[in-house]
């Protein structure tokens, strides 16, 4: 099901190790950019959280741009 979720960008096949790799690393994107939210909403201090999330989004791209394919940074 990962499989069908994942490929909706490319046709690339993906091994499923990296799958899971890319899926937790996204997971922490959004659970980063979910705290900078509220933590820049809510008018707290936002510094640690918004460098926390920026270098989260780097390593994701880096994960996609070393071990995917191109494509996958469209989606």
């Amino acid at each position: 099901m990962i499989l069908l979720y994942l490929l909706h960008v490319t046709t690339v096949a993906h091994s499923e190790s990296m799958l899971w790799t890319f899926l937790t690393c996204n997971v922490f994107v959004v659970t980063a950019g979910i705290v900078f939210m509220y933590k820049l909403f809510t008018q707290k201090n936002v510094r640690n959280a918004g460098i926390v999330f920026g270098v989260a989004i780097a390593i994701n791209y880096i994960l996609i741009a070393i071990l995917g394919d191109p494509f996958d940074l469209l989606g």
